[in-house]
This record gives C-alpha cells, structure tokens and sequence, in this order.
C-alpha cells in the first residue's frame, strides 16, 4: 500500500514539474522563432532572462521579457537542437519579446511579437518606440474595446 501511495505522489511531483511556467513558454517561443530565421546558422542557448513582467487580464495574460542568447559550436539544422558547447567568442543576441495567452485554453497564443538584435548593436530611439508599440497591440490583443458613453449616448439619440 506504501509502495502505491509514493508511486502516486512521484507521478503528481512529475506531473507538476512538466508543466512549464509562462515565462519559459515565452523563452521557447523566442528560441523557436530565432532559430527557423533563414539567416541563423548556428544554435543558440538562454544565456538570461530579465525585465520580466506578467500581467492577468480579462482575455488572459500577458508576457514581457528580454532574452540573452548566446552562439554555441553545432549548426542549426532543422529538427535538431541537441545540447551544445558554447562558442567561445560567440555572438550574443538580445531578444525582447511579448506574448498574450488565451486564458480560456492554457497556452494557446493570442498575439506575440518578438524582436532580436546583437547584443553590442545600441538600440535606436526610433525603433525602441516601434517595437514597444508593437508590444502595446499584442498587450490589447483579445480585450474588448472599451469606449465609455458611446452606448448610452446612442440610446438617447432622437430617431
């Protein structure tokens, strides 16, 4: 009987370590996406993740973080993403990424927008703004406009 209730509590522990958080969802969805760039020819490993922010809303929540990637010594090669060295000297990239989760079904995905740049690259002004505006329309992605008044105005309107 000791040996059924510890097999059942392993499963449990199993069973709730599988299951990965947000942030690592994001993390996955960053690395998957850099990677199946025609231009990426090397494997690149999570170095960091920072400036992560969740936040719950009515259509679900929402992800924004930065990822540090760095090169490894295997090519990227379609289907397989084994676990590499580090390339010495490897180029560093910096991803920032948004991504809005249906609440109704797990991890389906809303929107998302990701954005990478090399990591000695400086940021553009212009383009920070860009890519936070793209981020602020996946942020609203699924919420029901809300514009106060206007049903209420349109009720009193005389025919």
């Amino acid at each position: 009987m000791k040996g059924l209730l510890v097999l059942g509590l392993g499963l449990v522990a199993l069973a709730a370590a599988s299951e990965l958080t947000l942030q690592e969802m994001v993390v996955d969805l960053v690395l998957e996406d850099f990677h199946n760039k025609k231009l990426v020819q090397w494997v690149y490993k999570k170095q960091a993740v920072e400036d992560v922010t969740e936040t719950e809303y009515p259509a679900g929540p929402f992800v924004r973080l930065r990822v540090r990637l760095q090169q490894t010594q295997c090519r990227n090669q379609p289907g397989s993403r084994q676990d590499c060295a580090l390339k010495r000297r490897g180029r560093k990239q910096i991803c920032l990424a948004c991504v809005k989760f249906d609440s109704r079904s797990g991890g389906k995905v809303l929107g998302s927008y990701t954005h990478c740049r090399v990591e000695k690259q400086q940021p553009v002004t212009e383009m920070e703004t860009r890519h936070e505006q793209e981020c602020s329309t996946v942020q609203e992605t699924g919420e029901a406009p809300y514009h106060p008044g206007v049903f209420a105005f349109s009720r009193g309107l005389p025919s």
